[in-house]
């Protein structure tokens, strides 16, 4: 029996991102509380702008073939990567364990991508696309972060 995919439509409405949009005036200006700053050995140079996506206790190096990319490794082998700050991210860390519906409208020349923890999402790297990671069932938003 031959397998037949869906439409290209159907497909994208079921898999695309949700996007939300305003004008870049309505968003409030960078948070005025600290970001955090969690104990890194730091083996990058250069090193990057910020260390809050880091995890605690886990080593900063540079991307071996990428600049301006950092890989924070954990005493456990788990790896993070981190994009930068192209898409602003350390502006909303504030809204880390937040509901998701506390979020502003985004700027309307940025893009966004609110997903769910557990979901699936495209591996494609957008360095100026902001990543909103959040509990299905709480709302509660467990990470912000570009790429």
């Amino acid at each position: 029996m031959p397998y037949y995919l869906p439409s290209l439509a159907i497909a994208a409405a079921t898999f695309m991102p949700v996007l939300i949009s305003c004008t870049a005036a309505e968003i409030a200006p960078a948070a005025t509380s600290a970001l955090a700053k969690p104990t890194v050995v730091m083996a990058a140079d250069p090193r990057p702008p910020f260390t809050y996506w880091a995890p605690e206790n886990s080593t900063i190096r540079n991307h071996p073939r990428q600049p301006g990319i950092w890989i924070a490794e954990s005493p456990d082998g788990a790896r993070k990567y981190y994009y930068g700050d192209q898409c602003r991210a350390s502006e909303f860390q504030r809204f880390v364990g937040r509901s998701v519906d506390a979020l502003p409208e985004k700027p309307a020349n940025a893009t966004w991508r609110l997903t769910c923890s557990t979901c699936m999402v495209t591996s494609d790297l957008g360095w100026k696309r902001m990543n909103v990671s959040y509990d299905q069932q709480t709302r509660m938003i467990n990470d912000i972060s570009c790429g």
